[in-house]
């Protein structure tokens, strides 16, 4: 964790894909928020596309007071 201005940094446990939803809903609400991605080549029977998924699944980390 690291203070910066009275506030700390947490990891926040989410439900299953829900880190993008989470992380606009806190944008919303002007909360500081972190949601590292990488890019990533999904391949299916008939397709390829290039997603960015959350660097660490379930989890996204708000800069918060207690």
């Amino acid at each position: 964790m690291f203070r910066i201005m009275g506030r700390k940094w947490y990891a926040i446990y989410t439900k299953p894909r829900w880190e993008k939803k989470l992380a606009e809903r806190l944008e919303e609400k002007g909360i500081i928020h972190y949601l590292p991605k990488v890019k990533t080549l999904k391949l299916w029977s008939d397709r390829k596309k290039w997603v960015h998924e959350p660097l660490f699944k379930s989890y996204i980390f708000v800069h918060i007071s207690r």
